[in-house]
């Protein structure tokens, strides 16, 4: 797997030629320029790709989400059963722009343009639309549909490519700002792309914590999809380290106010976290199997972890001499969600000779580990 951040350069190695409308977003505040222009179905084809998938480039160096199948596959039923297609323009980014001849008309400034070949270039949103443009030309049969149009919005960076950190950050959260509060894609992906909010931000720094020898955000789903080696999604990981914080999105950003209440909320996770993720037994979920047997990797596990931790947090400031080293799973079967003692506990049930786990439970599993600990409960875990 190829963990490089992609640059994509003109598929076709020409440059592309554009008459431009310049316009006006909030989104300029962050150092970009925005432009709106139309450009044919061939343009698109020969000039821009989508970025490639999770399994290639690896889901930490993404900057949009995998190319929907059922979405093209949706757009292919569209156009054959259609009396009069119409498709919402696309959002596109490039590191740079090279622009030629100007004029006013009325209120609006005209511009003729040059997207270069070597120009870094992103399909920010339109990626299925494009796919399917390219699927539609990519029969002879169909040239007559190269000169149909498509709208764009063009926000150019001014960055060295669109890689730099800079550039991620905004293409990444343009993707969250268009669909967090619309069509949303999974809560995972919305919340790791999203760093308008202190809470996002410290999840995603979490992240990047190097326990022994990998980062965190490897055993992390952050697509929202468990794949060999996933211990949790993003949006469970964020769930727990809420319960361990005591926070939700909105009261994180009234009591982080400062950098350095930032930085002592930071160091509190990187702790708690480093205990926890070297006593669960990550290196033993090698496959999806592995994962859907086990108990410690569903998302009730995950908040109990939490609750536990928040115990012990209360715990050590009372007394300076507990450690995080106090959490301790051994004689607990969590690798093994159909063993009885979670039938005893009444976190797990039998239905038709088949293992499920009991909704809610997550209070109860925290109950238990903190009996077997003697850690005081927090309040959660005492009503």
């Amino acid at each position: 797997m190829n963990n490089q951040n992609e640059t994509i350069t003109s598929p076709c190695n020409k440059p592309l030629h554009v008459v431009l409308f310049k316009s006006k977003e909030g989104i300029e505040q962050r150092g970009v320029q925005c432009y709106e222009g139309v450009m044919t179905f061939k343009e698109l084809v020969d000039h821009f790709k989508a970025e490639k998938g999770s399994e290639e480039i690896g889901e930490v160096d993404k900057k949009q989400r995998d190319v929907d199948t059922k979405r093209v596959n949706g757009l292919k039923q569209y156009w054959t059963t259609s009396q009069g297609t119409v498709f919402p323009n696309i959002t596109l980014f490039a590191n740079s722009l090279s622009l030629k001849n100007s004029v006013t008309v009325g209120n609006k400034l005209i511009i003729e343009a040059t997207l270069e070949k070597n120009a870094d270039r992103f399909i920010a949103d339109g990626q299925g639309r494009q796919a399917f443009i390219n699927w539609l030309l990519s029969d002879e049969s169909n040239a007559e549909f190269e000169d149909h149009t498509i709208s764009f919005k063009l926000i150019v960076t001014q960055t060295e490519s669109l890689s730099t950190p800079k550039a991620v950050q905004i293409i990444r959260q343009l993707f969250a700002d268009y669909h967090v509060r619309l069509t949303k894609p999974n809560s995972s992906i919305s919340k790791h792309f999203d760093n308008s909010s202190v809470l996002s931000r410290l999840m995603n720094d979490c992240l990047e914590l190097q326990v022994d020898s990998y980062k965190l955000k490897s055993k992390i789903a952050l697509h929202g999809k468990i794949k060999a080696g996933h211990i949790w999604t993003f949006q469970q990981f964020t769930t727990m380290m809420q319960k361990f914080l005591n926070l939700t999105n909105s009261t994180a950003s009234k009591q982080i106010t400062d950098e350095a209440q930032y930085e002592d909320a930071l160091n509190l996770c990187r702790s708690y976290l480093t205990c926890i993720f070297r006593i669960l037994p990550i290196e033993n979920i090698t496959s999806t199997q592995d994962h859907e047997k086990a108990m410690f990797t569903r998302a009730i596990f995950a908040n109990a972890l939490g609750y536990v931790g928040r115990s012990l947090m209360d715990e050590m400031l009372l007394d300076n001499s507990i450690t995080w080293e106090r959490i301790n799973l051994k004689g607990i079967p969590i690798e093994d969600k159909s063993d009885s003692f979670w039938l005893e506990a009444n976190v797990t049930m039998k239905d038709k000779g088949t293992i499920k786990i009991i909704k809610s439970t997550d209070t109860r599993i925290g109950s238990l580990i903190c009996r077997k600990l003697r850690i005081y409960p927090c309040p959660e875990l005492s009503a």
